[in-house]
């Protein structure tokens, strides 16, 4: 007779909340307000994929071989609320204006790229810090793209701007246990 094995479900082997993230951008622009203390409502573009190289043998005319080709990242779109005072969007964003100029940049060793986290946090459970169950490190990120949601006199409806960012690839990291946090 087989035996029959108790599976209840726990806050441990719950999957984790998709809307429960932290967004830490390490940037500091000279007088504009440090990127990591601004929120996000979504976060998109987190895959990556790589090529396929058919490859075939002479002699072997049934079936091809496949290699691995080059690795593509897509572009990551953040979403958030406008702000009075949250203008640290649009001096990074300018920062690419200054480069394709020609004009340089603020100072010297600045550059316009940024690394930036990704926090999924755990449930919150009382008493306790959220512990950041899994993370992401994106390397070399910057702005390609800027958009503002339309502007309506008889809508009511937030003010809302998209960025969209290029960038060179990630890593992500794991916790190993419930009570674990993962940082980069």
């Amino acid at each position: 007779m087989p035996n029959v094995v108790d599976h209840k479900s726990s806050v441990e082997t719950d999957p984790l909340r998709n809307f429960k993230f932290l967004v830490h951008i390490r940037r500091t622009i000279r007088g504009a307000p440090n990127l990591a203390t601004l929120g996000f409502m979504s976060l998109s573009g987190l895959n990556a994929s790589t090529e396929i190289i058919p490859y075939r043998e002479g002699g072997n005319n049934t079936s091809s071989r496949k290699l691995p080709g080059q690795t593509n990242y897509s572009d990551i779109t953040l979403t958030n609320g406008v702000l009075l005072n949250g203008h640290s969007v649009w001096y990074w964003f300018k920062q690419i204006f200054f480069v394709n100029q020609g004009r340089g940049l603020e100072s010297p060793g600045y550059d316009f790229r940024s690394d930036m986290e990704i926090y999924v946090l755990g449930h919150p459970r009382p008493g306790r810090d959220q512990q950041r169950h899994l993370g992401f490190k994106v390397y070399n990120a910057w702005p390609s793209s800027l958009a503002y949601s339309d502007l309506d006199s008889g809508g009511n409806a937030v003010l809302v701007q998209q960025l969209v960012l290029a960038h060179e690839g990630w890593d992500v990291r794991w916790a190993t246990s419930p009570g674990d946090s993962v940082s980069f």
